[in-house]
């Protein structure tokens, strides 16, 4: 006569329960309301390119998605035809949160597209679809604290004006002939009463060596003027061609300059020439900045 006890009980545990969830969600058909779409769109307008821009359309994209990340692309996209989604997808493209790169404008960092960005703009061929419209235009940012290191690069072409030369020595004046003789006559007294005498250059084997490592002791001497301790990828120029003793006016520019050459008193061209390569580098140091 008790066999049926069990049963009893549990259905009755089963009744209690769906008592309080329909007491607790009295429409179980019913969606949370969607969150309503911030943005007023009433005094949006695109910000201006920069003056320099290769691209003016897609600086002026940029620019204004700098100055206000997540109205901009509601107003200019959803609301209005200003901008076509696949053309501000491959303005903004190569700056996303997963890379973590910046676009520094002038009036704003643009930090790049969310996922849900990223799906509404490719029409789901890139990022994460399925999510809500009201999510994707609110624009979420992502709250990250504290600091994090980077490495700031300053790269530095090769330029006329930063060139690893030797030392000159002391004038020599040459006599007669015009300025082209001139400089040839003082490469001749500079290569051969100087250098090979002299210079670490003088051992032909060295000179390849001797002026890689002067071009990156400039390099460093540079990059640490500029606050960059740390310096990489230090190439040079072709070593200057050495001198040659003939009647002729060749290697005037193959690394070979001049410096005090004067006009004359009458037959004499004083001056000191000396050679040099030009070098190219790129200059690191650490940052710390905190995490937006």
């Amino acid at each position: 006569m008790y066999r049926y006890r069990f049963p009893i009980a549990i259905l009755a545990l089963s009744a209690l329960t769906l008592l309080l969830f329909l007491t607790a969600n009295p429409d179980p058909t019913a969606q949370a309301a969607p969150r309503s779409i911030p943005w007023n769109c009433a005094d949006w307008q695109a910000s201006p390119a920069v003056a320099d821009a290769a691209d003016a359309r897609v600086s002026m994209i940029l620019e204004t998605l700098a100055a206000n990340r997540g109205k901009s692309i509601y107003c200019a996209i959803d609301q209005s035809d200003t901008w076509t989604k696949a053309e501000t997808w491959a303005a903004g493209r190569d700056r996303n949160e997963r890379d973590d790169t910046v676009y520094f404008g002038q009036s704003g960092n643009f930090r790049g597209f969310l996922s849900a960005q990223e799906g509404y703009l490719t029409d789901g061929e890139s990022g994460v679809t399925g999510v809500s419209r009201e999510l994707i235009f609110e624009f979420p940012r992502e709250q990250r604290r504290g600091w994090k290191t980077v490495t700031k690069r300053l790269r530095v072409p090769q330029d006329t004006t930063r060139r690893a030369r030797t030392i000159a020595p002391t004038e020599y004046t040459a006599n007669a002939g015009g300025l082209r003789f001139a400089q040839r006559i003082q490469r001749e007294y500079y290569w051969q009463q100087f250098l090979l005498n002299t210079h670490d250059i003088r051992n032909a084997a060295r000179r390849e060596n001797y002026w890689t490592q002067l071009a990156e002791t400039e390099a460093q001497a540079y990059c640490q003027s500029r606050g960059y301790p740390t310096t990489r990828n230090v190439e040079r120029s072709n070593r200057p061609a050495d001198f040659v003793n003939n009647s002729g006016n060749n290697q005037l520019h193959q690394g070979w300059d001049y410096e005090n050459l004067r006009n004359p008193s009458g037959n004499d061209w004083p001056g000191r020439a000396y050679q040099y390569v030009l070098w190219s580098a790129t200059c690191e140091k650490k940052v710390r900045k905190r995490r937006r």
